[in-house]
C-alpha cells in the first residue's frame, strides 16, 4: 500500500530530490569557514604573531636622529683673576644671549644580552605556533558545529515527514469514523475522539515545523547567511565504519589540537625559565654616531665653540646585585613551567575522559540503530494492519491510537539514535584530530 511505502522510506537514508537549491554539507562548511567572524579574528591573531616573528627587532640596532637648541638671556658679573699689580678685573654683562645648538645621528646596538634575544625570538615562533593551532582549533570546532547543525536539520525534516504520515493516518481514521457515525455504526464519542486526535496530530506538525525552522536558523547563523533560508538540506546521513577505540586514543594523544596547544604552552614556559637565566649574564652594547655642536657664551673667556665628528664606544654592564629580582624571577618561571606541565597532563586527562564517555555513547547508538530500525519497520506494518481492522470495526479507536503512538515513538527513537551516533562520531573525529 501507499502508506506502507511512505513509512518504509523512513528506514532508508536516501538522497531526496527537491525543487529548492540543494546545498551539500561540504558547501555549508566552506561557507561557514569563509564568513564566520570567529575564524576571521583567529586568522588576524595569527597574522599578528607572524608579523612579530618576522620583525627580527630583538637582533637589530636602533638608529635615531637628535637635534636640540637652547637659548638663555641673563645678566651676570664676571671677576677675572688679576694679571698684574692692579688686582682683579670685574666685568658686568647685561642681557647676555647664550646659545647652544646641537645635532647628531646615533646608533645603539646590544650585541650580547645573555642570549635573551634568541630566547625572545624562539618565544615569538612558539606564539605563532600557538596562534596557528588556535586557528586550527576554531576551524575544527566550526566544522563540528556545522556538521551537527546540518544533520539536525536532516533529522527534523525526517521527523516532520513522520508527523505528516501520522496526520494522514489520523485523517483516514476520522473519515472512517465519520462514515460509521453517519450510518450509526459508532457512537458520537468515538467520532469526536477521532477528531480530537486529528487536531492533536495537526498541532504536532506545527510544532515540528517550528523545530525544523529553528534548526535552519542555527545552521544559517553558523554560515553567517540569510537566517530565513530553508529547504536546502536534502542529503544523506551516512555513518562511517565503527571506529577502533585504541586507534582513536592513539590519534588523540598525537594530533588533538588542544593537546598540541598545551605542549606549546610547556615550551613557552621552558623558554621563560631559560630567559630568566640570561639576566645573570653581562650585557654588551655598542654605540656610535655623528654629532655637531655649536655653543655661544659671550660671558665666558671663550665666547664660541664649534665641534663635529664621529664617536663610538662599547659599554659592558655586569650585574652584581639587583635586590634578588633575578633570583625571584627565575623561581617564578620554574613554578610556571611546572604549572604548564600539570596543565598539559590535565588537558590530556580531560581528553581521554571525554573520549571514553563519547565512545561509549557512540558504540551504544550504533547498536541501538539496528533495534530501532526494526522497531520502525514492525510498527509501520502493525499500523497498516490496524487501519484495516479499524475500517472493518474489529479494533477500537483507543486501541488504534496506541498503534499510532507506538509508531511515532519508534520513529523518534530511530532519529535520535541516528543523530546521536553521527554527532558522537563527529565528536570522536574532533577529539582525535581527524576532523579536517
Amino acid at each position: 500500500m501507499k502508506f506502507k511505502a511512505i513509512c518504509l522510506s523512513l528506514l532508508v537514508f536516501s538522497f531526496l530530490t527537491a525543487t529548492a537549491q540543494v546545498i551539500t554539507l561540504e558547501e555549508c562548511v566552506q561557507l561557514a569557514l569563509e564568513s564566520n567572524y570567529g575564524i576571521q579574528m583567529a586568522k588576524n591573531t595569527e597574522k599578528i604573531s607572524r608579523v612579530n616573528l618576522k620583525s627580527y627587532s630583538v637582533f637589530l640596532p636602533t638608529i635615531y636622529g637628535e637635534a636640540n637648541y637652547r637659548g638663555n638671556n641673563s645678566n651676570s658679573i664676571r671677576i677675572d683673576a688679576p694679571r698684574d699689580s692692579l688686582g682683579p678685573i670685574t666685568r658686568e654683562f647685561r642681557n647676555a644671549n647664550t646659545q647652544n645648538i646641537g645635532a647628531s645621528v646615533n646608533v645603539n646596538w646590544r650585541i650580547f644580552d645573555g642570549l635573551s634575544m634568541f630566547f625572545t625570538h624562539s618565544k615569538n615562533k612558539t606564539l605563532l605556533d600557538i596562534s596557528s593551532l588556535n586557528t586550527v582549533l576554531g576551524v575544527e570546532e566550526l566544522i563540528a558545529n556545522v556538521c551537527a547543525a546540518y544533520y539536525n536539520v536532516w533529522i527534523q525534516t525526517k521527523l516532520l515527514e513522520a508527523s505528516e504520515n501520522i496526520v494522514d493516518i489520523s485523517n483516514q481514521r476520522f473519515n472512517i469514523a465519520n462514515s460509521k457515525y453517519q450510518i450509526g455504526g459508532i457512537s458520537g464519542l468515538e467520532y469526536r475522539q477521532s477528531k480530537i486526535d486529528l487536531n492533536a496530530d495537526s498541532s504536532m506538525i506545527m510544532l515540528q515545523q517550528q523545530a525544523l525552522t529553528n534548526a535552519y536558523i542555527a545552521l544559517n547563523k553558523l554560515m553567517n547567511s540569510d537566517l530565513t533560508k530553508e529547504d536546502y538540506v536534502q542529503d544523506t546521513l551516512a555513518l562511517l565504519p565503527l571506529f577502533n577505540y585504541n586507534e582513536i586514543v592513539d590519534s588523540a594523544l598525537h594530533y588533538n589540537t588542544s593537546l598540541l596547544i598545551s605542549q606549546k604552552g610547556v615550551r613557552l614556559s621552558d623558554l621563560d625559565v631559560k630567559n630568566s637565566l640570561s639576566f645573570f649574564f653581562p650585557t654588551i652594547d655598542f654605540s656610535s654616531g655623528y654629532q655637531y655642536a655649536d655653543a655661544k657664551t659671550p660671558t665666558a673667556a671663550t665666547i664660541q665653540t664649534q665641534s663635529n665628528g664621529w664617536y663610538w664606544g662599547v659599554t659592558a654592564r655586569i650585574p652584581i646585585f639587583s635586590r634578588l629580582e633575578n633570583v625571584r624571577n627565575n623561581k617564578i618561571a620554574k613554578y610556571e613551567l611546572q604549572n604548564a606541565e600539570l596543565q598539559y597532563k590535565n588537558v590530556e586527562l580531560e581528553i581521554l575522559s571525554a573520549l571514553a564517555e563519547l565512545y561509549n555513547i557512540y558504540k551504544n547508538n550504533h547498536k541501538l540503530l539496528d533495534f530501532e530500525m526494526e522497531n520502525v519497520e514492525i510498527t509501520s506494518e502493525t499500523l497498516e494492519i490496524a487501519i484495516e481492522k479499524y475500517r472493518i470495526g474489529s479494533l477500537s479507536g483507543v486501541e488504534f491510537r496506541e498503534f499510532q503512538r507506538a509508531y511515532i515513538e519508534a520513529v523518534k527513537r530511530l532519529m535520535n539514535a541516528s543523530y546521536q551516533a553521527k554527532v558522537s562520531e563527529i565528536g570522536l573525529q574532533l577529539l582525535s584530530g581527524k576532523l579536517k
